[in-house]
């Protein structure tokens, strides 16, 4: 289980995913990403956003098996590790039963984060426009506001 109490998300790698988000939601597209960093004690700070090749319809995004590889091997290389998978849906926020079943973070304590209306929100309010996961007890477990809040801290 990750045992993380402070996630440290600098705003340009929160900008930048939304930014891409919003590229791909302009096709009507649903798009995934991954925040990658480094895991001190029990703090993480977020060093980067990851787009892995990726097959995407306005309900769905695949990420081929060899690209998951690559994504392990490309974190092994860099001596990172992965803390959140993010994606889009066209509408309302939440975790539908293909994000439970396709998940491509699978250890305990990750964190999965909805972004509604293909990524068209805004970015000042941190993730509260957001719903967030935690995969706790082999199930995705909604995180209150409040939680979340106090986990993810935005930097500049």
């Amino acid at each position: 289980m990750i045992k993380i109490d402070l996630i440290l998300l600098p705003f340009t790698i929160l900008e930048e995913t939304l930014k891409k988000f919003k590229e791909y939601g302009k096709e009507d597209l649903e798009a995934f990403a991954i925040w990658v960093g480094l895991e001190e004690n029990t703090t993480f700070k977020i060093k980067e956003v990851w787009i892995p090749t990726q097959y995407n319809t306005m309900l769905s995004y695949y990420v081929p098996d060899i690209d998951v590889h690559t994504i392990n091997v490309d974190l092994n290389k860099k001596k990172y590790s992965s803390i959140a998978q993010l994606h889009t849906h066209p509408g309302d926020a939440f975790h539908s039963c293909v994000d439970d079943s396709y998940s491509i973070l699978t250890l305990p304590g990750s964190f999965s984060i909805v972004v509604s209306d293909f990524g068209h929100i805004s970015f000042r309010g941190g993730l509260n426009d957001m719903v967030v996961y935690r995969l706790l007890d082999n199930k995705w477990v909604l995180q209150s506001k409040n939680k979340v809040n106090k986990l993810f801290k935005i930097t500049n």
